[in-house]
């Protein structure tokens, strides 16, 4: 009889229908705290509704879950998801429809209650506080902002401390890895450094920031307590904070303090001859903002590499090609000084670059030096007619022979460049022999070669291909 009792218990206590239940970590919480909303079903089969955000809060992670149980020989699952989220006001969960085998079920909406946290008081075992060292700046500076923690000296030095920094939109924390530590008279003192800067100009309101202090359990039976509650968990806020950016004047975009400057490798280059040139900012200051320069010289090809910049430089490289002289114009920097707090303006020198064009015009036109003829009668007369023609027969013969050097210094000087092309170690020199040469069958080379060197692309050039590409060319002149 009890056993048949039991038995009829049991199948009164077993669920008849899928039970699906929505639940949270927690119903309100404070700026900056994540809430978690788990979706529950214990029915075989489950699809989750797909989720992307609650109440505007973008999801910023999911997780799933499965929970088996065999009570009095009666096996139970669970299975959850879960969805991660940030939110920033009070709001309401909505109702979310699980489809549980061939039926549906909906969950209950959840309200959750954003709270303003309270600030500790002086005296207090825990003070947080953030200050800095100005509230007001121009957009491109930055304010150092410090983060104060106090605990009292009397309290376990064994607790586990983290900092929750909020966000802001349009503010950067940039946090300084050294910790500063310090004590008075009743508290040991953590500060931590940040540098904050705006991408925005306007009032920036900065939530408070937080303190976890976890309380290690170090009972007799810690060991043994449950996931959970070996730890309790005490948060502690800040004061907030509000700064304003403002804009700079005159439409500047660029703030601190920097020096420009031009270098080229050489002020007198052979006609094709690239002329290397670097532009040079250095300082402090919003390096990102700078602008590329744009250089335009008429009769002359310029090739621009893109800008670098690290956290006291930035870097544009050019690469200048003519065939005549040619000025390199000055260049610019305009800026809102960070000391002076006014406008200044910045200006490199212009550079003249000389064509040396001697090795083209080497070949003189040869002189022959003419006795002088007196005219005397009809004798100086026939005298002067055999020196004109003495004359035209030895022009004559220098004429021939000067062309037949001419042809024959082609093939030699084409023999010569053919060497230097095998001696040349690098692209760069490659790149400065072949340039001059003008030919279309090297066109699509020079264009690796030129990519090779000031975009850092891997092309292979085969000396080969390039020897005969100049002997092919010549072969068809």
């Amino acid at each position: 009889m009890n056993k048949i009792l039991g038995n009829l218990i049991l199948l009164i206590s077993a669920p008849i229908f899928a039970l699906t239940t929505a639940s949270v970590n927690q119903s309100w919480f404070y700026p900056g705290d994540q809430v978690v909303l788990t979706l529950s079903s214990d029915a075989q089969q489950a699809v989750f509704p797909l989720i992307d955000q609650i109440a505007g809060n973008p999801i910023l992670y999911t997780s799933d879950a499965q929970n088996i149980s065999i009570i009095n020989n009666q096996r139970t699952r669970k299975i959850s998801r879960s969805y991660v989220f940030k939110p920033s006001k009070s709001f309401t969960i909505p109702v979310y429809t699980l489809v549980t085998g061939a039926s549906q079920q909906s969950t209950q909406p959840i309200e959750i209650t954003l709270k303003t946290p309270s600030q500790a008081q002086p005296g207090d075992d825990y003070i947080l506080q953030i200050e800095t060292d100005k509230q007001e700046i121009f957009l491109g500076d930055e304010i150092h902002l410090k983060v104060i923690f106090k605990s009292k000296k009397t309290l376990s030095t064994d607790n586990q401390v983290s900092i929750t920094i909020p966000e802001v939109k349009n503010l950067l924390f940039i946090k300084n890895n050294k910790t500063l530590r310090s004590a008075d008279e009743n508290y040991n003192i953590h500060t931590l450094n940040y540098k904050l800067r705006a991408d925005d100009f306007g009032s920036f309101s900065i939530p408070s920031v937080m303190a976890n202090i976890s309380h290690r359990n170090n009972t007799l039976f810690s060991n043994f307590s449950t996931v959970g509650q070996s730890q309790k968990v005490k948060k502690i806020h800040s004061n907030p904070l509000t700064i304003k950016v403002n804009p700079l004047p005159d439409s500047l975009r660029i703030f601190g303090q920097f020096d420009i400057e031009t270098k080229i490798d050489k002020t007198q280059v052979k006609p094709g001859e690239a002329v290397n040139l670097v532009v040079s900012i250095r300082g402090k200051g919003n390096f990102e903002d700078i602008e590329k320069f744009t250089l335009a010289i008429n009769n002359v090809t310029i090739y621009s590499d893109e800008p670098e910049f690290t956290h006291n430089q930035w870097q544009q490289k050019f690469a200048l090609v003519a065939e005549h002289a040619f000025a390199i114009p000055s260049f610019t920097l305009d800026y809102f000084d960070k000391i002076t707090q006014a406008k200044k303006h910045l200006s490199t020198k212009s550079i003249n670059i000389q064509i040396n064009t001697s090795a083209l015009a080497s070949a003189a036109t040869p002189q022959i030096k003419q006795k002088q003829v007196n005219i005397d009668g009809n004798s100086s007369m026939n005298n002067l007619k055999y020196y004109y023609l003495l004359l035209g027969a030895v022009v004559g013969i220098l004429i021939g022979i000067l062309a037949v050097l001419l042809k024959n210094k082609a093939p030699n000087k084409d023999k010569n460049l053919i060497h230097q092309i095998k001696l040349a170690r690098s692209d760069k020199a490659l790149f400065d022999l072949l340039l001059p040469l003008n030919l279309t069958e090297l066109e699509g080379m020079l264009q690796q070669l030129e990519a090779n060197i000031y975009k850092d692309a891997q092309y292979k050039i085969r000396k080969k291909d390039i020897i005969n590409a100049i002997k092919s060319e010549r072969k068809t002149h």
